[in-house]
C-alpha cells in the first residue's frame, strides 16, 4: 500500500509543479534564458579542461616514447 501512496504523492507534486510553472511562466522563461549562457560557459570550460588534459597526456607519451627509443639506440651501440 505504501507504493501507491508514493505514486500518488509523485503525481500530485508533478501537477503542482506544472501549475506553478504555468502560473510563473514569464519568470520561468526569464530564468531559463539567463541560465542558457551560464550552461554554455560551463560546458565550454569542461571541454577546455578535457582538451588541456589530452594535450598533456599526448606530450607525456611522446616524451616517454622518445626516452625508450634513446635507450634502445644506446643498447644497440654497445
Amino acid at each position: 500500500m505504501k507504493e501507491y501512496g508514493e505514486i500518488l504523492l509523485g503525481i500530485v507534486l508533478a501537477a503542482l509543479g506544472a501549475a506553478g510553472i504555468w502560473y510563473f511562466r514569464e519568470d520561468v522563461l526569464r530564468v531559463i534564458l539567463g541560465v542558457i549562457g551560464i550552461i554554455v560557459l560551463l560546458v565550454g570550460a569542461v571541454f577546455l579542461m578535457i582538451g588541456i588534459s589530452d594535450v598533456r597526456e599526448k606530450g607525456e607519451e611522446e616524451i616517454e616514447s622518445a626516452g625508450t627509443e634513446g635507450e634502445r639506440e644506446k643498447g644497440e651501440g654497445d
